[in-house]
């Protein structure tokens, strides 16, 4: 009874969640607390009463050596749920969601970085939602404390999505040593219910007593609370002890013989009665670990079989150890910490060495094998090189880089000249923010290697160097480096490469990075490194004007078809050379080239990506969607990837997707009319990063707060935004066309009486497009420059003619809507009113193809002043939806599930269910049967 003995209010809380878990709202609970403080059993009672709840239950528990093996209490997750069952319900439960996240972790790329784990992350996550969707689910994790980093991070990641799932997860631990990491962040975070159980009050001592003896002595209550500090494991064991020794708890002498134990000699004394044949066994346990096998232990422990039997039992009746499917485990973990105390440093490595030696026999995994070897001592296996550089790469998998970093450095002092470890352990020690040692180790590296292994080395030393001494420092290496090639030259294209994108961060460097880029102009694209620097070029090509043609021939010869996509797949920084290509092709008018790739790209991260690669390829699409004019699809877009990252943790990699898709949003809502909407997204940003490193998306930002103000009729402020936009992209020697700061500048200019500031702005904006060549772009410059011709009708009408011209041939189909709206308006000032009516109609038909609403009622008001009566901008129903609605309509009427909606918009199936059920009420329908009816 201890263990809930005066815990009425942590029952009640535990009780509470797994009810809002069972009606959908996901809870997280977390127990923390010092050993034998109850958490184990609150967890057991969380358990029993989800059980009543008619939840499926999965449960783990950490152990400090399998603390070592990556994945190791998910897999414990996993594999206790299936271990239960036999046969075809065995088969069954392994085809379905368990068997779906053991794939998921067995398919981890081998040299995954952050990116790989964060898609083994997303389908873990997926295989969670799948196994609540029958009946509500129970994660419980007790000594979470000794959870592997990489299981940790997940429940991290889990408890950030469960809102609106029925999951409840229920984790146990001690307090966190240091209160930064995955687990300090549970016992921390404001979405988890934190309980904190308190040592028993000296009443609840006194009952647990009472439980004993009718009659405990008073004293004996005192010396019990004050021996054990409330704790009520340790009262336990000394209740325990007291009876072996045939003390008498009413007794007030026995008070004495309380005081003599203590607290920490119970265990101590419980040890000394063991034989020495169990005591072996159990100190073997503790060197092997939770749910060690029966067999292997007695193995380690160097027991004969008929000795092995009766050492089990005798340390099962003294409560040392359990037995559950021939595994031994410690009956708690303070007994385990006793055990482990009886052995001396040379007595832990010796047994270490043997199950390693019992394990590397039985061909077991290496990361199992290596968790011994690391503390065995030196000379135990032949093989602990290939050992360790196996496990190394197994936690490396997992992103336990700090484990496999020690594995890599024990493997290294076996054999220090070995460059494919030196190179491993330099890249591991880049990721785990120790560049100056990564960079000793990769130059190592290098200095044993060739080829193009040597110069992919010297390029990821060039990256220590960046984060020790800046950019500046790693470009004059690189350089170095390329003067230095003594090898094949397409070898030395990684070093051309990776010069290529430090350089892509300096703005003073930009001028000497496109020099360089030129020399590949002529490059196929046949290989990875020909394409990231294709990508780069055209980079170059469109922030230096370079002529559109050009840039998107080069971005197309980048990408090769989706050759790029699959290089940026496995790379540090996934999908950062597609992006770089992407962004210039769209920027170029590529659009066909564009929808190909972005298909392509959609279809991948649908079956593979993570929700932050899903992000980066939405805001591609969004680009091409607001290039396009596509109004709808930019808000669809832009929502997607804002709920996709909204679980996200603040980095600059989230900041700059969250800022990117915020500028399309709040563009598309300025669009239809919404500005408090825009505003209040905009506002919403800006506190979200308040605290955060500034990126250059951010900087576009200021054009939609420009247009804003426009809207607002306040013309200085939106000439303040328009400037600040230019003065950022100055600094970061940035100035396309496609971002058009002086658009919103002239227009202010004009609105604040200065004509001529307002056509000098105007005139180099046509200058740079018609330098740059692409038709979106010189179209909307000669609109604006018809735009400030104050007072000439018939140029005005020209003008307003060769934009609409330029634009017929232009992917953007809103700029030609306003191009054909400003002809129209032109065509009615001097009198040509047939033209004006035509082009209007033209105009607003596009507009409302486009969903630009504003521009559609500045349509209305121009043909109602011509004497016409167009009719109703927006009807009920469709149009009533949401740009979210709308994508998710569209999909269901398709057939759909919700499961596979949601797994397309990386949100969860309750989202879509909302989004459907509101979709329904809007459209007067009562389900999916009538939903293809009410879209048509």
């Amino acid at each position: 009874m201890s263990g809930t003995l005066e815990r009425p209010d942590e029952l009640g809380r535990i009780a509470a969640a797994l009810d809002a878990a069972r009606a959908g709202d996901g809870k997280v609970v977390v127990i923390e607390g010092e050993a034998g403080i109850g958490k184990s059993r609150l967890v057991a009672e969380a358990r029993a009463m989800a059980k009543e709840r008619g939840f499926v239950r999965m449960q783990a528990i950490g152990d400090e050596l399998e603390s070592a093996l990556a994945w190791g209490v998910v897999r414990q997750l996993i594999e206790r749920s299936i271990s239960r069952y036999a046969g075809e319900t065995r088969a069954a439960i392994i085809a379905g969601p368990a068997g779906r996240a053991l794939e998921a972790l067995d398919k981890a790329a081998p040299d995954a970085g952050d990116a790989e784990v964060a898609r083994t992350m997303h389908a873990l996550w997926w295989v969670a939602v799948d196994l609540a969707a029958p009946r509500p689910l129970l994660i419980s994790i007790d000594d979470a404390q000794w959870s592997d980093p990489p299981s940790l991070r997940f429940l991290s990641y889990l408890s950030k999505r469960v809102a609106d799932l029925p999951i409840a997860l229920v984790i146990a631990t001690r307090p966190p040593p240091d209160r930064i990491g995955p687990l300090a962040e549970l016992t921390v975070a404001r979405h988890v219910e934190r309980l904190l159980p308190r040592p028993l009050s000296r009443d609840g001592i006194a009952v647990l007593i009472a439980e004993r003896s009718a009659a405990p002595a008073t004293q004996v209550v005192d010396a019990v609370l004050a021996a054990s500090g409330g704790n009520p494991f340790l009262a336990e064991s000394l209740l325990d002890e007291l009876a072996v020794l045939d003390r008498q708890l009413s007794d007030p002498a026995t008070a004495e013989t309380v005081r003599g134990l203590g607290a920490s000699a119970v265990s101590r004394t419980l040890l000394s009665r063991l034989s020495p044949t169990a005591l072996t066994l159990a100190q073997t346990v503790a060197i092997l670990g939770a749910r060690a096998d029966i067999w292997a232990a007695g193995s380690v422990a160097q027991l004969t079989e008929p000795a092995l039997a009766p050492a089990v039992d005798e340390l099962v009746a003294a409560h040392v150890l359990t037995v559950e499917s021939a595994q031994l485990s410690f009956l708690h973990p303070v007994i385990r910490d006793s055990v482990s105390a009886t052995l001396g440093p040379l007595e832990q490595a010796a047994l270490h060495g043997r199950a390693a030696q019992a394990l590397w026999t039985s061909r077991a995994p290496a990361d199992r094998i290596a968790a011994h070897l690391i503390q065995a001592p030196a000379g135990t296996l032949a093989e602990a090189v290939a050992v360790f550089g196996d496990a190394a790469t197994m936690c490396a998998t997992a992103g336990d880089v700090r484990k496999a970093v020690d594995y890599l450095t024990r493997a290294l002092e076996t054999e220090p000249g070995n460059a494919k470890l030196q190179g491993l352990l330099g890249k591991l020690l880049l990721r785990d923010g120790d560049p100056a040692a990564a960079r000793r180790y990769l130059l190592a590296a290098a200095d044993g290697s060739t080829g193009r292994d040597q110069a992919e080395l010297l390029g990821t030393a060039a990256t220590a160097t960046a984060a020790i001494d800046g950019p500046v420092a790693a470009v004059g290496e690189l350089m170095d480096a390329l003067d230095a090639w003594k090898g094949a030259e397409p070898d030395r294209l990684a070093l051309d490469a990776r010069l290529g994108i430090v350089r892509s961060y300096l703005p003073a460097e930009r001028r000497k990075a496109s020099q360089h880029l030129r020399g590949f102009a002529s490059l196929p694209g046949e290989t990875p490194d020909e394409r990231i620097l294709l990508a780069l070029l055209a980079q170059c090509g469109r922030y230096e004007v370079s002529p559109a043609a050009d840039v998107r021939r080069t971005a197309e010869r980048a990408l090769r078809h989706g050759a790029l996509l699959r290089d940026s797949v496995g790379q540090a920084d996934p999908l950062v050379g597609w992006l770089l290509a992407m962004m210039s092709l769209i920027a170029a008018d590529g659009v066909d080239s564009a929808r190909e790739e972005i298909a392509g790209a959609q279809d991948w991260v649908r079956r593979n990506g993570s929700p932050i690669e899903f992000a980066m390829v939405a805001n591609v699409a969004d680009f091409l969607a607001w290039r396009c004019g596509d109004l709808p699809a930019v808000e669809a877009d832009a929502d997607g990837v804002l709920a996709a990252v909204a679980p996200e943790d603040l980095t600059p990699q989230v900041v700059a997707i969250r800022a990117t898709a915020v500028t399309f949003a709040a563009y598309a809502a300025v669009e239809r009319g919404d500005l408090t909407a825009a505003q209040t997204m905009i506002a919403e940003f800006d506190e979200y990063a308040r605290n955060a490193p500034r990126v250059i998306a951010a900087m576009w930002l200021q054009a939609t707060r420009a247009r804003i103000a426009l809207e607002q009729d306040d013309p200085a402020a939106a000439l303040e935004h328009a400037f600040r936009l230019r003065d950022e992209m100055v600094a970061a020697d940035l100035d396309p066309p496609a971002v058009p700061w002086r658009t919103p500048a002239a227009l202010a200019q004009l609105r604040l009486g200065d004509e001529a500031a307002a056509r000098e702005l105007a005139s180099d904006q046509l200058d740079l497009s018609r330098r740059w060549g692409a038709p979106s772009d010189l179209g909307a410059a000669l609109r604006l420059s018809a735009k400030v011709d104050v007072g000439q009708g018939a140029r005005r009408v020209e003008t307003l003619s060769e934009a609409v011209a330029v634009l017929e041939r232009s992917p953007a189909r809103l700029e030609l809507a306003r191009a054909l709206v400003d002809l129209g308006e032109a065509y009615r000032v001097v009198g040509r009113r047939s033209d004006a009516r035509e082009t209007l109609l033209r105009g607003g038909e596009l507009a409302a193809a486009c969903g630009a609403v504003v521009l559609q009622s500045r349509v209305v008001e121009v043909l109602q002043a011509l004497g016409d009566r167009p009719r109703a901008l927006v009807a009920p129903g469709q149009d009533s939806l949401t740009a979210s609605e709308r994508r998710v309509a569209g999909l269901a009427v398709t057939g759909r599930s919700n499961r596979d909606i949601a797994q397309e918009l990386f949100v969860s199936p309750k989202t879509v269910e909302n989004h459907l059920g509101r979709i329904y009420i809007k459209l007067g329908i009562t389900g999916r049967r009538e939903l293809g009816r009410a879209l048509a």
